[in-house]
């Protein structure tokens, strides 16, 4: 008897697995099964940010993202497509080109390297400044393809969003700047460069060095130990030595006798940041000065005007 009802239950239980297979390999269940698979989607979350290099062409930074898998399968997939936006404006688009396996149920986290180029950038600080934006709407669509056994092969689109400080980048200037002192003697030359934060909080800017190229001619370089500190919305006035490393004092001396407006310097000011802003805490600046030596010397004169 005992057995006779086992029985039953067993073919029970093997007919509705047997419909069940049936259903789900059906062309009549397509519907239902995407709309089983789309109620447990996986999301993503940023769990950091970090700007890592700040220099004249682009912003370099780094995300650690995590990727929530609620399915009952795993998910495989060699490829992940991100975007980031700031207020709507695209300023990423990129891909984390590695394999990527997330257990059912489980989740990963990743880092994603990330550059912000300079076109896109400079379109984000003048809608900062043209709107007098204080924070902004940070945004990033993930979008990956993998195989689904219930549902086949699927793209999976995840967004997030988040409202942060809009960052703003430090601006340098030179203010004043003695090359006349080149053209005696090869100590090298003073130079003052002015920062200003242009930010909602202040910045500690540490191990500041500056470099000076003249051309062919001369090259010079000088460096600060003190902290620079500088307010929100404020400025801050750096006075650096730079010595000669390498150039004739002669050929840059008659340059500077003779051809102020055709000689072409660089300059640059770089520091490692330090900021209550988590973002921009540890990062690197390297700000680019280009122009000629005609130009300096007129600014140097407005500035003391």
């Amino acid at each position: 008897m005992r057995s006779n009802r086992w029985l039953i239950v067993l073919l029970v239980v093997a007919v509705l697995v047997g419909i069940g297979i049936w259903w789900w390999k059906s062309p009549t269940s397509d519907v239902a099964k995407q709309k089983a698979v789309d109620k447990v989607t996986p999301t993503v979350s940023v769990a950091s940010l970090n700007i890592t290099n700040i220099d004249a062409d682009r912003i370099k930074m780094t995300s650690k993202v995590t990727i929530s898998n609620p399915l009952p399968v795993d998910i495989n997939t060699r490829k992940l497509n991100y975007v980031i936006y700031i207020d709507s404006i695209k300023v990423i688009e990129d891909a984390y080109e590695k394999p990527l396996s997330i257990p059912s149920s489980d989740s990963v986290t990743i880092e994603l390297p990330m550059a912000l180029l300079l076109k896109p950038m400079t379109q984000v600080l003048k809608h900062f400044d043209d709107e007098n934006i204080d924070s902004a709407n940070y945004a990033m669509t993930a979008t990956f393809e993998t195989d689904v056994p219930i549902a086949g092969e699927r793209k999976f689109k995840m967004d997030i969003a988040k409202k942060l400080p809009a960052l703003r980048l430090p601006k340098v200037k030179i203010t004043q700047v003695d090359l006349n002192a080149l053209a005696l003697k090869s100590k090298g030359m003073d130079v003052d460069v002015e920062v200003y934060n242009p930010n909602q909080f202040p910045l500690k800017i540490s191990n500041s060095a500056f470099s000076f190229d003249l051309e062919d001619a001369m090259q010079m370089k000088g460096v600060l130990e003190k902290v620079i500190s500088i307010p929100a919305k404020g400025r801050q006035n750096v006075s650096m030595h730079a010595k000669v490393t390498d150039g004739s004092v002669l050929k840059s001396g008659w340059k500077l006798l003779t051809d102020k407006k055709d000689t072409q310097f660089k300059a640059l000011f770089s520091g490692n940041i330090d900021s209550e802003n988590k973002m921009l805490s540890n990062s690197k600046m390297a700000m680019k000065m280009t122009g000629t030596l005609d130009e300096v010397m007129n600014a140097v004169k407005e500035v003391k005007e």
